[in-house]
């Protein structure tokens, strides 16, 4: 009977799961970049491809004054950065600056809470994967829940190019991260 209820309890977990993975894609296929508004500011995570050269692109076309890239390797000087983000020295000297702090999404969301406070900034647009958003999102809003925040995801969900084992593993850490989100921070909250 004891075995009878574990799974059962198991199967219906793992169709949760499978429910909300299907939900997760779906709300990636209509995930797409918010053109029309500009914000104070615009961040961007590192660690795949294109989001640097996309958030220099936002920076150049006024979709914000400033640029933050967050999780920048503690290896590479701002002159390797500067000269990968290919922007001109004016724009540099005045609009980009860097963080070398985050190593993961919540660091990332750390870091730009830091960034964020010390220029007074209100808006943000956040250039990440389109994958990896979700889970920004979640992190961001966390920490900064007062800062309204433009969506502006790189890359397009793609039937055919898709990795449906890495697509699982982000979903995952973004479960994660709600639970952390939404629960822990409760428990914690309530703590006396």
């Amino acid at each position: 009977m004891k075995i009878r209820i574990i799974f059962t309890i198991l199967f219906s977990l793992a169709l949760l799961w499978l429910g909300g993975y299907f939900w997760f894609l779906n709300e990636l296929s209509v995930n797409y970049p918010n053109i029309e508004q500009k914000t104070d500011a615009i961040v961007v995570l590192t660690g795949g491809p294109n989001r640097l050269k996309v958030a220099v692109q936002l920076l150049e076309d006024d979709y914000g004054e400033k640029l933050y890239i967050s999780g920048v390797d503690e290896k590479v000087t701002r002159d390797e950065l500067l000269n990968l983000l290919g922007s001109s020295k004016e724009l540099a000297d005045c609009c980009i600056e860097s963080g070398n702090q985050a190593t993961d999404t919540l660091g990332n969301a750390i870091e730009t809470m830091a960034w964020v406070t010390k220029n007074k900034i209100k808006s943000l647009r956040v250039v990440t994967s389109l994958a990896h958003m979700p889970r920004a999102m979640v992190e961001f809003k966390r920490f900064m829940p007062e800062i309204i925040f433009i969506e502006h995801p790189v890359g397009i969900l793609q039937l055919k190019n898709m990795s449906y084992f890495r697509l699982s593993q982000e979903y995952s850490k973004y479960i994660i991260s709600l639970f952390r989100a939404r629960i822990l921070d409760k428990i914690y909250s309530d703590i006396p």
